[in-house]
């Protein structure tokens, strides 16, 4: 549960400019997605120690924004060793991207949330 509310935290400021929105407040006061201004090397290291797998045939990339450049391609079910995770673009809702490492090999990358099982690392980069 702590995890579900540090992750909760990160995305208040959204929250809080989408109501001042609401509310007349300046739309020029904050980008609508400051995450999109972060650059593709994004510091990680081996703090985590759980797995999952992949739900669907996905890009790994080299930051946890879709702009980033893409290492390759996942299968389905494949076992991903997760290291940390971060706040990164939003994919389906989703803005927490893990760095992991593809299990039976030395391939590491950005992971979006969105696309493994169980949601990711739990401890943050």
């Amino acid at each position: 549960m702590k995890n579900s509310l540090r992750r909760a935290a990160l995305t208040l400021p959204g929250i809080v400019a989408a109501g001042l929105l609401s509310v007349g407040g300046v739309a020029d006061a904050a980008p609508a997605d400051p995450v999109q201004t972060l650059s593709c090397s994004h510091g990680h290291s081996n703090k985590d120690s759980g797995e999952g797998r992949t739900k669907q045939r996905m890009r790994y990339r080299s930051g946890p924004h879709t702009g980033c450049s893409s290492y390759g391609w996942v299968d389905g079910g494949t076992l991903i060793y997760y290291h940390c995770w971060t706040v990164g673009e939003n994919v389906e809702g989703k803005r927490t991207w893990t760095w992991g490492r593809i299990a039976g090999t030395q391939k590491q990358g950005w992971f979006s949330d969105y696309y493994l099982s169980d949601g990711g690392a739990t401890k943050q980069c």
